[in-house]
C-alpha cells in the first residue's frame, strides 16, 4: 500500500510544484511590495513610523531582521516547499534528507528589503 501512495506522491508534488507554488510565490512577494508602496506613498508617517512599520511586518510574517539601518530594513527567512517534500517522499525516503540537507544548508533564504 505504502509502494502506491509513494508512486503518487512525486507526480503530485510536480503538479504542485510547478502549477500552485511557483504561482503562488509571485501573489507572496506582490503582498509585501504592495504594502511597501503604500507606506513608502504614505506622506503622514515620518522616516522612523514607515521603519517600525516595516519592522513590524516583517515580524509578523515570520522574517528575521538581518539589516536595520536609518536608511533600509532588509528581512530574511526560508520557506520550506511542501511540494519538493512530496517529490522527495516519493522518491523513497531517501530524497527526504537530501531535501532536507539542502533546506538546512544550501537554499538561500527569501529576502525582503525595504528603503525608507
Amino acid at each position: 500500500m505504502s509502494q502506491v501512495i509513494m508512486m503518487f506522491l512525486f507526480p503530485i508534488g510536480l503538479y504542485f510544484y510547478f502549477f500552485v507554488e511557483r504561482r503562488d510565490r509571485l501573489k507572496y512577494q506582490k503582498v509585501f511590495d504592495d504594502f511597501g508602496t503604500k507606506i513608502e506613498t504614505d506622506n503622514i508617517l515620518s522616516d522612523t513610523e514607515k521603519k517600525e512599520q516595516y519592522i513590524q511586518m516583517l515580524k509578523q510574517n515570520g522574517y528575521k531582521i538581518t539589516q536595520s539601518t536609518s536608511t533600509q530594513v532588509r528581512g530574511e527567512k526560508k520557506i520550506l516547499s511542501m511540494s519538493l517534500l512530496a517529490m522527495s517522499i516519493g522518491a523513497y525516503y531517501v530524497g527526504v534528507f537530501v531535501y532536507l540537507g539542502y533546506y538546512f544548508w544550501v537554499q538561500k533564504p527569501h529576502v525582503v528589503q525595504y528603503r525608507v
